[in-house]
C-alpha cells in the first residue's frame, strides 16, 4: 500500500485541494474536461459512457438557476456543468474526509452517482418543478431522473447494480459515503455554491472546501468537525445569503412565477408536451424537452396562439418586464408559521381563498401570484452536525463560540404576493385590511 499525493489547484476560487487517495489502484481517466470552477476535471470510461448520451446531453441546455440569468446575466450555468462538479467533489469529499479505505468499483459508484444526481430535471430546473409536480401533476426530478436511469443506462454501466446507484442518489444510503451524497454539507451543496456564486457574480457561496475537508470526518454516521468551526458555520451562512440574494431575489421569483403559469397555459393548449407523456417517450424525444423548447413555443404562440392572458404573459417574460410585488413579509421565527405567512401560503395552495381575495381586491384573480418560498434557516434540517471539543463531541447549535448559538433554530418564513404592474396597492391594501392594518370607514 501506498500513499498517492495530488495537489489540485482552482485559479477562480483560489483554494487548494490535497488529494490523499490511500489504495493500490487509482481510477483510470480517460479524459479530462476543463471546467471553470474546478480546473480538469477527470473521466472514467464508465462516465464517459453516461455522458455521451442523448439523456445526459440534454442538460446542457438546461440552466441551473432557471430564471436568474434575467437579474445576473452571467447566470447561464447548467445543469451539465453542475453535474460533473458534484462528480468532482464528491470524489475529493471520498478521498479527503473518510478514515477508512474506498476501493475502485465502490469509488466508481459514488462518483456515477453524483454525476447522475439532477439527470431528471425538466426545463428551467427548479423554476418549474412547483407546477409540473403540483399543477400538472408529472413526477418530481428525481422520481423522474430515476426512471430515466433505469431505462437508457443499465446497458451503459452493465457492470453495476443500477438500483445500488440509485439507493445512493435517494440518500437511502446513511453511512460516511451515503452522507457525502445526502446531508447538510453534501457534494452538490459545494458544488453549486461555489458554482453559483462564481456565475452569478456574488461573493456569498465562496465556501473555503479545502478547510472544510481538512476539518471533517464521519463518525457513527454523523458529521463531526475537528476544533475550528469557522469553514462550517461559513459555509451554512453562504448557504444562506445565496438564497437570499440570487435564488429568492424578488425579480428572479416574479420570472420564475410567470414561467410556471405560461408553462402551465402552454401544456394545456397543446404546445408543449403534457410532464406526464414525456417520461414515456423514445430517448430522442425526452433529449429535446429543454429550456430551448419551451421559448420556441413561447415563440410559436405569439404567431398563432389566441389566449389574451398567455400572450400578455410571454411578451411579458420575453421582454423582460416583470410581475410587480404587491406584498410581502419575512419573518424569522422558533416554531410555527407567522400569521401573514399562513395567509399567503393558504392562498397558494387553495385556489377558492385565492379567488375570494381577488374578488375583494378587485383584481382578476389570474394575476393574483401568492408564493412562499422555501423556508430558511442556518441549521439543515438533514444532518445534525457535531463539533469536537477535547474528548466531548457536542452539537454545532450549542456551541457557545459561534454566531449559530444566538440565531439558535430560527428559521425564515418569506412569503409574496405578486400580480400585475398597476395592480399593486389594490393587493397591498386589501391585504392589509384583512390584516386588521387599514382601518376603513
Amino acid at each position: 500500500m501506498f500513499i498517492f499525493i495530488d495537489f489540485l489547484y482552482c485559479a477562480q476560487y483560489d483554494y487548494y485541494i490535497n488529494t490523499i487517495t490511500l489504495h493500490l489502484n487509482m481510477l483510470k481517466f480517460e479524459k479530462q474536461i476543463n471546467d471553470n470552477v474546478h480546473g480538469y476535471i477527470g473521466l472514467t470510461s464508465d462516465e464517459i459512457k453516461v455522458i455521451d448520451t442523448k439523456i445526459f446531453q440534454r442538460l446542457r441546455n438546461i440552466k441551473q438557476l432557471g430564471t436568474a440569468d434575467l437579474v445576473y446575466p452571467g447566470a447561464t450555468h447548467t445543469r451539465f456543468a453542475h453535474c460533473l462538479g458534484t462528480m468532482f467533489v464528491l470524489d475529493q469529499f471520498a478521498k479527503n474526509t473518510v478514515r477508512e479505505e474506498i476501493d475502485d468499483d465502490e469509488l466508481q459508484k459514488l462518483r456515477l452517482a453524483a454525476l447522475m444526481h439532477d439527470i431528471g430535471h425538466y426545463p428551467f430546473s427548479h423554476a418549474l418543478e412547483h407546477t409540473i409536480v403540483r399543477e400538472l401533476e408529472g413526477k418530481n426530478h428525481v422520481e423522474f431522473g430515476m426512471s430515466l436511469i433505469k431505462r437508457f443506462m443499465s446497458d451503459k454501466l452493465e457492470r453495476f447494480s443500477i438500483n445500488e446507484i440509485i439507493g445512493i442518489m435517494s440518500g437511502k444510503r446513511k453511512d460516511a459515503f451515503g452522507m457525502l451524497m445526502s446531508s447538510a454539507l453534501d457534494a452538490d451543496k459545494a458544488d453549486y455554491m461555489l458554482r453559483d456564486s462564481y456565475n452569478a457574480g456574488v461573493p456569498y457561496g465562496h465556501i473555503d472546501l479545502s478547510s472544510l475537508m481538512r476539518i471533517l470526518t464521519f463518525e457513527k454516521n454523523r458529521i463531526v468537525f475537528e476544533k475550528d468551526e469557522t469553514p462550517v458555520e461559513s459555509f451554512l451562512l453562504g448557504r444562506y445569503h445565496l438564497y437570499r440574494s440570487v435564488i429568492h431575489h424578488k425579480v428572479v421569483v416574479s420570472f420564475g412565477l410567470m414561467l410556471q403559469k405560461i408553462f402551465e397555459l402552454l401544456v394545456n393548449e397543446n404546445y408543449i408536451e403534457d410532464p406526464k407523456s414525456i417520461v414515456k417517450e423514445s430517448e430522442e424525444k425526452i433529449s429535446g424537452y429543454t429550456d430551448g423548447l419551451v421559448y420556441m413555443a413561447m415563440h410559436e404562440y405569439i404567431r398563432s396562439g389566441k389566449n389574451p392572458l398567455t400572450r400578455e404573459l410571454i411578451l411579458m417574460f420575453l421582454e423582460r418586464r416583470p410581475l410587480e410585488l404587491a406584498y410581502g413579509t419575512a419573518v424569522t421565527a422558533n416554531t410555527g408559521e407567522p400569521e401573514e405567512y399562513s395567509s399567503i401560503k393558504r392562498m397558494e395552495s387553495n385556489k377558492s381563498a385565492k379567488k375570494v381575495f381577488s374578488e375583494k381586491a378587485n383584481v382578476e384573480k389570474e394575476w393574483v401570484f401568492p408564493v412562499v418560498l422555501r423556508t430558511l434557516g442556518l441549521i439543515d434540517e438533514e444532518t445534525e452536525i457535531y463539533i469536537r471539543r477535547g474528548k466531548d463531541t457536542i452539537r454545532l447549535i450549542d456551541s457557545n463560540a459561534l454566531v449559530m448559538k444566538m440565531i439558535g433554530k430560527r428559521v425564515l418564513f418569506d412569503a409574496r404576493i405578486y400580480t400585475k404592474p398597476g395592480s399593486g396597492k389594490k393587493i397591498s391594501k386589501e391585504f392589509r385590511k384583512e390584516r386588521g392594518y387599514v382601518h376603513v370607514h
